[in-house]
């Protein structure tokens, strides 16, 4: 499968620019041969950890996508999403199990700070079959540290209250992959996207059937949901009056304090 990669890159200057390049991972390890200068030993890396994974738990498929980002990723930020992306080649080819790629793809989409699909553009079509494609329990067990897919999915409500920390310049709101069942956690990831003074955040709420659930993260409380099952009961709340002012001044504030920090 060929895709895209991107990465954002300081330069001398200070100026920030995205990188972007073509890869196939069918022949990825290839690419990494080939570009020591890059990614130096992950080669040899992957190799060998993927050697033993077939005679291991499909959890050590977790471990090794872990340590790819531990090591690497201060070098390649992006080596544990393109790692996730070669696995997905090798389970649609049969070297892969649905356990071991669920403990992959659970790894890499809540890798730091960074998503996965900031780096690996893909379409939400295919994020869906990735999804449905991996072993639940495994993917649950990853996502969230817990071992009991089955009563967790049991005791969910037939329509589950959601909420999506979106901004006004959001692009997928109501189509978005990720919501969570608290608000006040929606809340705070609507301030965090913010990106200037004209951005305002607000949170979505609707009502979504349990079968769109495609995946459970944190404390099982961050939720990945097929966008195509529709939503009821959709609607939004945006920041508006003194709470908007009082936001924008914490704002103005803390990215102040970023700038300092990354100046010293």
């Amino acid at each position: 499968m060929r895709y895209t990669y991107q990465y954002l890159a300081i330069e001398h200057d200070g100026r920030v620019t995205t990188d972007k390049e073509q890869i196939d991972s069918a022949t990825w390890l290839d690419y990494l041969r080939a570009n020591r200068d890059r990614y130096g030993n992950l080669h040899e890396y992957i190799a060998a950890a993927l050697a033993s994974l077939p005679a291991e738990t499909p959890l050590v498929a977790a471990d090794i996508a872990g340590q790819i980002d531990e090591i690497f990723h201060a070098q390649e930020p992006t080596a544990v999403f393109q790692f996730a992306m070669y696995c997905w080649d090798a389970f649609n080819a049969g070297r892969l199990s649905a356990a071991a790629w669920g403990a992959v793809l659970g790894t890499a989409w809540r890798c730091g700070e960074r998503a996965m699909l900031d780096h690996v553009p893909l379409s939400g079509a295919l994020i869906v079959r990735m999804f449905k494609a991996a072993d639940q329990a495994t993917l649950f067990r990853v996502g969230t540290g817990r071992a009991d897919w089955d009563d967790y999915l049991a005791a969910l409500p037939e329509r589950i209250p959601v909420y999506r920390g979106v901004t006004t310049a959001t692009k997928h709101g109501e189509t978005g992959l990720c919501w969570t069942t608290q608000a006040e956690k929606a809340k705070q990831f609507s301030g965090q996207n913010v990106r200037n003074l004209t951005d305002i955040p607000g949170v979505l709420h609707a009502l979504v059937p349990r079968t769109a659930l495609l995946a459970a993260f944190g404390q099982g409380d961050e939720l990945v949901l097929d966008p195509a099952v529709p939503k009821e009961a959709v609607h939004s709340s945006y920041l508006s009056g003194p709470g908007l002012s009082k936001f924008r001044q914490n704002w103005k504030k803390w990215k102040a304090e970023v700038k300092k920090r990354q100046d010293q």
